[in-house]
């Protein structure tokens, strides 16, 4: 069946749906040669509408009884407004950032497992897909202003090559970003279990490195869990290897993931995922 026939299909069936309901809101406005007064033809209209789409009706039940909706917590990052003011007293004025930031997030490419972190070096393709990430990077053209990145020799090697193509932008190796288990595994993992004590350590480290890296602009800026995610889902998460996952942050607090583990920089031969 062709696209245009699909459509005329649709459409046929929707306008039969239509001149039915039509027809039987017609009927039940008048009795004999008498109309219903106004409230009447709206309360018979009411029950015509309910015989003819319930699923709707249903649809509306659950998602206005049933469904709990977290709400923001505008000061995730401690950086509300209301928290800074022109001097410490209460009646000085509030001051609000200005600029909106933009994070841009780097997985590492390809790279050989082994039992030490000093031998997982990148393969041949992983050492590919990285210089396509960079080319990308640079063709964007934002004003970067630094790139962190963990010292495991992976992410070194995969900074390494990313800077190849942005000479200009300033580096720093951080050991706060390294791989860990940042909260339990929801649903576990047979061939990945981290202790208690791994996930204590671990989970504090990410945590202060979140709470470096990732808030609203500085007051003073002038160029330039964060969506609120339950915990446990960080397990979830499958990334291409080089792939790009860009989050913004806006001076109010609003969080917005423009994309997550953006790999369509790469020919389909060098996309991988591990």
């Amino acid at each position: 069946m062709s696209f245009s026939r699909v459509v005329r299909l649709g459409c046929c069936i929707t306008g039969t749906a239509l001149f039915g309901a039509k027809a039987a809101w017609s009927a039940d406005w008048s009795r004999g040669d008498q109309k219903l007064p106004f409230f009447d033809q709206l309360k018979s209209l009411a029950n015509t509408f309910n015989k003819i789409f319930p699923s709707i009706l249903s649809a509306r039940a659950i998602c206005s009884e049933n469904v709990s909706i977290q709400p923001w917590d505008w000061d995730w990052d401690g950086r509300n407004p209301s928290n800074f003011r022109t001097d410490s007293s209460l009646q000085g004025e509030i001051v609000t950032p200005k600029c909106t930031r933009h994070l841009l997030f780097i997985r590492h490419g390809q790279y050989y497992y082994a039992k030490e972190d000093s031998d997982c070096h990148l393969t041949g393709l992983g050492r590919q897909q990285l210089d396509c990430t960079g080319k990308r990077l640079r063709e964007l053209n934002f004003p970067y202003r630094k790139l962190y990145y963990s010292t495991m020799t992976r992410a070194v090697e995969s900074a390494e090559l990313v800077l190849n193509h942005l000479p200009n932008v300033q580096a720093e190796p951080s050991d706060a970003i390294r791989e860990g288990a940042p909260y339990i595994l929801e649903p576990p993992l047979a061939y990945y279990k981290p202790t208690p004590k791994d996930i204590e350590e671990d989970g504090s480290r990410i945590e202060l490195a979140f709470r470096r890296h990732i808030h609203r602009a500085d007051v003073g800026q002038e160029a330039d869990t964060a969506l609120q995610f339950p915990p446990e889902a960080w397990i979830r998460f499958s990334l291409d290897h080089g792939s790009i996952t860009w989050l913004v942050i806006r001076p109010d607090g609003r969080v917005t993931l423009r994309c997550l583990g953006n790999s369509g920089h790469m020919p389909p031969e060098l996309i991988s995922v591990q």
